[in-house]
């Protein structure tokens, strides 16, 4: 597969981080509501766009443009965060509520009653919170308005982001106070310096001969690495399941019998990355706390 790419990298870190973010864009992952102005969804754009940012990351790193490199992690942690945010809005954006869908039976037109019910309420927007409101705005290409100024500036920020999935989802809390939040700040800090030139080295990094390379070389993937740690670990936790391999999808397409569970199975490179470089508490939590029963600990695919 990697033999078909154009681009070879140069760092072996930065090309197994890249491959996470390939096999996630090569899914068929999609969230769908509605709103005002029609139908809505988000797919894969964000890992494509990642994908295409390490790959521009690691040309930086091979010719020691490090301001460059160190800006663009910033980019790819935006990215992320932002989709982690986006995500978990639309599948907690609801029309009918649980009492109301009780009403309506299994039968065809009833059905089809319950649908437009809920479409009417999800269009009408009268049932929507602000940050509903927010979402639906970007989705519609229409956050740089200035009319949405008010929502940029409450909910469209890295640091909103983890704000916002902290206080809907107490797992999401918990991991990030007992593991994450170390990762998260040491992370921020870095890549604020470079973003903001907090200093003049930060400017000089990006054209002077590096005595200390192998220093810099390092703080540089291990940055990248944290947010590619708090991403997953926050992905599993929100819906695991746009992390499923596609063995069960593939058996099924040549009509053959698919291994016994397979549709829990995780992408092979995710659960590589996970065993290596997480805590072992911190990914039992994981797949303990994760709803749709996916298999993260390496140890349920031993022989």
């Amino acid at each position: 597969m990697l033999e078909d790419i154009q681009y070879k990298f140069n760092n072996s870190h930065l090309e197994d981080m890249w491959l996470i973010f390939f096999s996630l864009s090569d899914s068929n992952s999609f969230e769908m509501s509605i709103g005002s102005k029609g139908r809505y969804g988000i797919s894969t754009e964000a890992m494509m766009s990642v994908q295409n940012t390490i790959t521009t990351i690691d040309f930086c790193f091979s010719r020691n443009a490090y301001s460059d490199a160190f800006t663009l992690i910033r980019k790819c942690r935006d990215d992320l965060m932002q989709y982690l945010f986006i995500l978990h809005v639309i599948q907690n954006t609801h029309g009918l509520t649980n009492e109301e869908l009780e009403n309506y039976t299994f039968d065809e037109a009833s059905i089809i009653k319950m649908i437009e019910a809920d479409f009417s309420i999800l269009i009408s927007g009268k049932r929507k919170n602000e940050v509903q409101l927010a979402m639906e705005s970007w989705m519609y290409n229409e956050l740089e308005n200035s009319k949405n100024s008010k929502f940029r500036r409450n909910y469209f920020d890295a640091s909103k982001y983890k704000k916002y999935l902290m206080s809907a989802d107490k797992n999401i809390e918990y991991i990030m106070n007992n593991f994450l939040n170390p990762l998260w700040n040491s992370s921020d800090r870095i890549l604020n310096n470079y973003v903001h030139a907090n200093g003049r080295k930060y400017l000089t990094d990006n054209y002077v001969h590096q005595l200390n390379k192998e220093k810099i070389d390092s703080e540089l993937i291990e940055t990248l690495q944290h947010i590619v740690d708090i991403f997953l670990s926050l992905l599993a936790i929100i819906d695991s399941t746009k992390m499923m391999s596609s063995d069960y999808v593939d058996y099924m397409e040549m009509n053959a019998q698919p291994p016994e569970n397979c549709q829990y199975w995780v992408l092979p490179c995710i659960v590589e990355y996970l065993n290596n470089h997480l805590e072992n508490e911190l990914l039992t939590y994981i797949q303990e706390n994760e709803k749709n029963g996916m298999k993260f600990m390496s140890t349920s695919y031993d022989e």
